[in-house]
């Protein structure tokens, strides 16, 4: 339990730095663009850069910062070895962790979206329609009403 919690601690704090990361390029006219997103115009091309640059930052972080130079990594924490000499591959386990923790900055990113409504508001539209309503009185109620 306490390396999953780990695991999701890490992996929310990679996300509220890309996330920052990407709110202050978001002041540069020239990387707006690629940063931003615009629900009034979406854009696919600009969807799919935002996402390679989020995953690639959320990488280096994962890989470089967390499991590299922290050195938070889930073979070590849950204690598996899948080595003869008792001690997990240090590169594997560091590339493996950075992984789980790039992807799980992203899948963690949409729930935080799904739950704050995010994710629904910006593709629905309101229904509308249009027609004639004819409203008929019953020929008991008209009775009564005289």
């Amino acid at each position: 339990m306490a390396a999953l919690t780990i695991i999701l601690i890490a992996a929310f704090a990679i996300d509220r730095l890309v996330n920052g990361l990407f709110f202050l390029l978001s002041f540069s006219d020239d990387l707006r663009p690629l940063v931003s997103e615009d629900p009034a115009h979406p854009d696919e091309g600009a969807a799919r850069t935002r996402r390679l640059i989020y995953g690639l930052v959320a990488g280096y972080l994962g890989v470089v910062v967390v499991a590299g130079i922290l050195k938070v990594r889930l073979f070590e924490i849950i204690q598996f070895t899948p080595a003869p000499d008792g001690k997990p591959n240090a590169m594997l386990d560091t590339l493996l962790t950075g992984l789980i923790l790039a992807g799980g900055a992203d899948r963690l990113s949409e729930l935080v979206k799904s739950f704050s409504g995010e994710g629904k508001k910006g593709g629905e539209k309101p229904i509308e329609i249009t027609g004639k309503l004819v409203l008929e009185q019953p020929a008991a109620a008209k009775s009564h009403s005289v």
